[in-house]
């Protein structure tokens, strides 16, 4: 019995086949490279937040506060924000009213452009922000 060239080709993928494949992964790793660094950046805006709001907590008064979260986050984030960051830093006073005993809360805000993550889509960008609060240190001289 004669074998028809149908029957014989089923179940082989055929080159079409393997380049729509290929495109497939091929997206789908780029795309996962981008959500990851996505995700790296978020890791590191929030570890500048918690650096900035504990070197504020650590400064003499708020005006040192604010000086001293500015310069952690910029620290932690350099070269990480192209669109720029912004600090923003609020307190709240101690039972008696004064800066000792009280808490600091710091909101950083980093905006990251896709082309500098590395991502398949060429403009635009993302606003990450995170925030975090420390008690103000009391026995720090």
């Amino acid at each position: 019995m004669r074998r028809r060239p149908m029957e014989s080709d089923s179940g082989v993928a055929t080159p079409v086949e393997m380049i729509v494949l290929l495109l497939f992964g091929v997206m789908a790793m780029a795309l996962l490279g981008y959500l990851g660094a996505l995700h790296a950046a978020g890791v590191e805006v929030t570890s500048a937040a918690q650096s900035a709001a504990r070197a504020g907590s650590m400064a003499a008064s708020p005006t040192a506060a604010q000086q001293a979260a500015n310069a952690a986050v910029q620290q932690v984030l350099v070269g990480r924000c192209g669109g720029g960051t912004s600090t923003r830093l609020s307190w709240t006073p101690s039972p008696t009213g004064s800066w000792r005993g009280g808490a600091v809360t710091v909101e950083v805000r980093c905006t990251v452009t896709n082309r500098a993550l590395g991502g398949p889509f060429a403009g635009g960008s993302r606003t990450l922000v995170a925030s975090d609060m420390q008690p103000v240190d009391r026995y720090r001289r």
